[in-house]
Parts: structure tokens; C-alpha cells; sequence
């Protein structure tokens, strides 16, 4: 969303921009402009998501969200509050947070994922950094299980 208002500026700049300077000049502008961007990560974090952007987890929310949406779960409450907030309150973890949720269907791990992935990330489950596999979907050939295991 940032990027694209950014790009449509651009956009509505550029004829100005280019009957102004010549196309040498206008090329290392765009280069040194584009460099700093890459660069420099609090203004390319403007613009797309990154990791340092996770809204600070309360866990209080993360409970209240839990409680109010998630019914007949009560054990599965208690172990997720612990493990994400846990996870979160050590400040250089070795490994990524790793929940594996297991269930008939509709016991509710999906939006038990749901509802940890948008108290973490703004995006929720659409985050960059938020990766949900469904082993039926993923994984849905059982001769290919050693294959699976590799990748």
C-alpha cells in the first residue's frame, strides 16, 4: 500500500522530472536513490515489511483474543499462551517459533493460528513471515513422505 502511493508520486513527477534532466544524469539519480533505499532499513521498512515491525505482544491481548474467540479449547489456550509468549520475551532466539497443532477438523487450529499470527504481525496470516501449512494440502501424497522430510 505505501509503495504503491510512493510509486504513483513517482508517477505523476516524473514528465516534470524528465524534460528537467537528461538521461545520464536521471539514471544515476534513480540508481543512488534506489541504493539508499535498499540500504538504509528504517526507510526501506516505509515501504515493506519487516521482520523488526511485530507489534509488541501483549499478553493479556493474545489471552483476551484466545477467551473470546476460540471455545472448548482450554488446555490448547493455556499451552499457546505460554510458548508464543514465551517465545517472545527472549529477546535473540536461536530458533523461530514453531507451533505444531494437532486435531480432527474443525477443533479450531487454523484459527487458533489466525488469531497468534495477528497478534504478532500486522498482516496477520498474510505476513511475510508467517508460514501455515495443512498437511492434506502441502503434503497430500503418503508414498512421497521421505521426499517431504527433505525438503
Amino acid at each position: 500500500m505505501k509503495l504503491g502511493r510512493a510509486a504513483l508520486a513517482l508517477l505523476l513527477l516524473a514528465p516534470y522530472v524528465v524534460r528537467a534532466v537528461e538521461p545520464i544524469s536521471l539514471s544515476l539519480a534513480l540508481a543512488g536513490v534506489l541504493t539508499t533505499y535498499i540500504s538504509y532499513p528504517r526507510l526501506y521498512c516505509l515501504f515493506a515489511e519487516c521482520c523488526g515491525q511485530m507489534r509488541s505482544l501483549s499478553r493479556e491481548a493474545l489471552q483476551k483474543d484466545l477467551d473470546n474467540k476460540l471455545f472448548g479449547q482450554h488446555l490448547a489456550k493455556k499451552v499457546i499462551l505460554n510458548a508464543v509468549s514465551g517465545f517472545l520475551s527472549n529477546p535473540k532466539p536461536k530458533k523461530p517459533l514453531t507451533l505444531s497443532l494437532h486435531g480432527w477438523t474443525g477443533t479450531g487450529k487454523n484459527f487458533a493460528s489466525k488469531i497468534i499470527a495477528e497478534n504478532i504481525y500486522e498482516g496477520g496470516l498474510n505476513s511475510d513471515y508467517v508460514h501455515l501449512f495443512v498437511a492434506t494440502l502441502h503434503f497430500p501424497h503418503a508414498s512421497n513422505i521421505t521426499l517431504y522430510k527433505v525438503v
